[in-house]
């Protein structure tokens, strides 16, 4: 059953996802054309319910993920990004996606990502964080989903305040918006 939502100044695809319990994906499909960053005050969308949802563990991962931060999408995964830019104010605290261990908490300089941390969640699967004002955690620590590792910067090669965050499946890049589906 899917549900009729007037968009509220402010709102994200992601938080209206978690307010009405369904995923972003399903919103994406049940809204052909619909743009995130461009999402709208006032605009009418489709919602569906997600019914029987599946938790699917691997390894001792609980595979429910969290988005890193609550921000504006300014730059949506596409064929020369594939990484999710999520604009927010700087110090807003930024999450971690998934359970697992910090493989690095530092300032690259080198490839222009600023301070970055990069969490192993095992099974091939890792995250990366950047542009941050400050990590929070150090390489070797175990983080569960959800825990503070960063807040928002704009370092290293940056346009503004933002996370620009990363999914790495065997060392490829993959769409971010799959650990939310």
């Amino acid at each position: 059953m899917a549900t009729s939502v007037q968009v509220k100044r402010g709102d994200t695809v992601s938080a209206l996802a978690q307010r009405h319990g369904t995923t972003v994906q399903a919103i994406l499909n049940a809204n052909p054309g619909l743009v995130p960053e461009r999402l709208t005050a006032g605009r009418t969308i489709t919602v569906p319910a997600i019914t029987g949802r599946a938790v699917v563990r691997a390894a001792g991962i609980r595979i429910t993920a969290v988005l890193p931060v609550q921000g504006r999408i300014t730059t949506a995964p596409n064929a020369q990004h594939i990484g999710l830019d999520l604009a927010a104010r700087p110090g807003t605290v930024i999450r971690a996606a998934l359970g697992g261990t910090v493989r690095t908490s530092t300032f690259d300089a080198q490839s222009g990502w600023g301070w970055t941390v990069v969490v192993d969640h095992g099974n091939g699967y890792t995250t990366r964080y950047s542009h941050n004002r400050v990590n929070l955690v150090s390489a070797g620590q175990r983080v569960q989903t959800g825990q503070p590792i960063a807040q928002v910067g704009s370092t290293g090669n940056s346009t503004g305040p933002h996370l620009d965050f990363r999914v790495y499946q065997a060392g490829a890049l993959v769409n971010p918006y799959q650990l939310f589906n």
